[in-house]
């Protein structure tokens, strides 16, 4: 899986993340793994581990409305050509876009780590085009179920370029 996010998306997330947990003023963010290059064999296979979960959460969110289109498969096909992911990195992918939606799965991946969550949060939004009910209620349920607070959302929206109400 390794070369399926290759360091640009997750450097991308992990900016995004950093800023918005920073610019939430309650705490003081760790400097996400992909963002920060990782120094020992661990943290490789921490960041392999969250790539895996970021991949999974693109693909959760495009069945947020009971079924993959194709516009959100050339996205998520899309985003991995870009960064040159492999014949076996996007066979993956079509694997799992084959499978249930898995989103307590992901939460439950996520506890106790914000900047993960907010990586999960944003690659979601990355993923699809926020048009029906369904995807903006599976939104709200998965930051809610990520323990993230409103600020943080509104700010990974708009570094997302998603129009919200009132904008």
């Amino acid at each position: 899986m390794s070369g399926a996010l290759g360091g640009g998306v997750m450097a991308l997330l992990g900016a995004m993340a950093f800023k918005a947990l920073k610019g939430s003023g309650n705490r003081s963010p760790q400097v996400p793994l992909g963002l920060a290059e990782p120094q020992t064999e661990s943290e490789r296979q921490q960041l392999e581990q969250n790539a895996e979960l970021v991949l999974r959460a693109m693909i959760n969110a495009a069945k947020a409305d009971g079924r993959i289109d194709e516009n959100e498969i050339r996205r998520i096909v899309g985003k991995l050509r870009e960064v040159g992911a492999d014949a076996e990195s996007q066979q993956f992918v079509m694997t799992q876009m084959q499978k249930p939606a898995e989103t307590d799965a992901l939460i439950s991946a996520a506890k106790g780590q914000p900047e993960l969550a907010a990586q999960i949060f944003g690659a979601s939004l990355l993923a699809i085009e926020v048009d029906t009910p369904a995807e903006e209620d599976y939104l709200e349920r998965l930051a809610a179920g990520l323990g993230l607070e409103p600020a943080v959302t509104q700010r990974i929206k708009e570094f997302v370029g998603l129009r919200t109400e009132g904008n």
